[in-house]
């Protein structure tokens, strides 16, 4: 049976989006799979206008692709209340039993526990669930360490770690693109705590690929 990851998730607060916001929202969406393919190839859907489904092409980049995601959202702000966009994102890792023609179609343990996951998640940002429970207990606290890490990005330290998360440029490189210094980008991960979120992410990587092999 092959195991997959699906990412469920929405846009928070987004009913405090006037009109010109929630269509800016609506592209950024459909914006992803292009500006994730760095990362892996997705399938994506939306639906109800601020929530969306990802079926990650390869499943150890899940991770990966999910704090890449709500990277891109915190680069915005809400333009009536001073505060930036974040999404709600849970992963869930397992079966796909049945691959329909859409998302929406298809069904599996990971439909079902990334679903389930999105639903429970509370005042969480991101949350993990595997069919394994060693991986889910070792996840659980290190995700809700890298949640409150991701949280406190402002909107230039979200735009640096979305390159980041995209590209394989170097500080100067990432600087160029952005427009501001190597110094500035040093800053930026530096106190957006790259090296742990680095560590976090391949330890992730690891275990998935363990218990899929």
């Amino acid at each position: 049976m092959k195991i997959g990851a699906i990412i469920t998730g929405d846009i928070v607060d987004s009913t405090k989006m006037i009109a010109d916001e929630r269509e800016s929202m609506l592209h950024m969406l459909q914006s992803l799979p292009d500006l994730l393919l760095p990362i892996s190839g997705m399938s994506l859907e939306i639906f109800r206008g601020d929530s969306f489904q990802i079926r990650v092409h390869e499943a150890s980049l899940s991770l990966r692709m999910a704090i890449a995601i709500r990277a891109y959202v915190r680069t915005h702000r809400f333009a009536e209340i001073n505060r930036q966009w974040d999404a709600r994102l849970s992963i869930g890792i397992g079966t796909l039993d049945y691959e329909g023609n859409t998302l929406a179609t298809s069904d599996g343990e990971a439909y079902r526990i990334s679903g389930r996951g999105l639903d429970s998640i509370g005042k969480s940002r991101l949350a993990i669930y595997t069919p394994w429970i060693g991986v889910n207990e070792e996840l659980r606290v290190s995700t809700a360490f890298a949640d409150n890490i991701i949280s406190g990005w402002s909107q230039s330290q979200s735009r640096v770690f979305f390159q980041s998360l995209t590209t394989t440029g170097s500080h100067a490189e990432i600087g160029y693109i952005l427009g501001i210094s190597r110094q500035m980008v040093d800053k930026a991960l530096r106190t957006g705590k790259e090296d742990l979120l680095n560590l976090y992410i391949g330890r992730f990587e690891e275990l998935i690929i363990k218990n899929v092999l």
